[in-house]
């Protein structure tokens, strides 16, 4: 049984996690509803290739969903963080496997692309980044853009931009929850921009 409508966010997660250890399907849906967009942003900005970004968002769920299921999550209040990490991962393994560019702080020694790759590319993460931006623009609260746009667009460090804000590590988890649940109900709205975010995910 899922948790009451009074439940915490770590306690609703906690309730998600044991729910999909036990192969609740719902749970799974739930998952990636809640973290999805948010992954495919960060794996955006890493490729700059939407249709690579929502490849890489499909294998990274698939993997997160093994995972779980074995209970390898040692932290359940760090769900997004372990969704997170195997983006990251997977986005590594993918450019080492095709001796690619990779993110720079990765470390990886770049090749580079053909300038027809390379405009494709960039035309392609523009489009997606301007649809963003001009929706997030549309959130109300001010603080739920300035977290959103940091974190997923700037890949800024949960710590700094704790310190900037004045926030706790719990605290933020909480306002980055309602800021990206109020971005997923803008995004339904707009049938294009959920298409280039989501594609064909729910069908995976």
């Amino acid at each position: 049984m899922g948790c009451g409508i009074l439940a915490t966010p770590i306690e609703q997660l906690s309730d998600l996690v044991s729910r999909i250890e036990a192969g609740d399907r719902v749970a799974e849906v739930e998952l990636f509803e809640r973290y999805g967009s948010g992954i495919r942003l960060i794996l955006l900005k890493r490729t700059g290739n939407a249709q690579l970004a929502n490849d890489l968002c499909q294998d990274t769920f698939v993997v997160a969903l093994r995972k779980l299921r074995a209970g390898e999550i040692r932290n359940r209040r760090s769900v997004a963080a372990f969704v997170r990490q195997i983006a990251v991962n997977i986005s590594i393994d993918y450019y080492r496997k095709e001796r690619r560019y990779v993110h720079p702080r990765d470390g990886i020694i770049s090749l580079p692309l053909s300038h027809k790759d390379r405009q494709s590319n960039e035309i392609d993460e523009q489009t997606v980044r301007m649809a963003i931006e001009s929706t997030m623009e549309q959130l109300a609260v001010p603080r739920d853009r300035e977290i959103l746009r940091r974190f997923y667009l700037a890949d800024e460090d949960k710590d700094q931009i704790c310190r900037d804000l004045q926030l706790s590590a719990t605290h933020f988890d909480r306002v980055l929850y309602r800021a990206r649940r109020r971005m997923r109900e803008l995004i339904n709205q707009h049938p294009r921009l959920k298409e280039l975010l989501i594609g064909g995910l729910h069908d995976a």
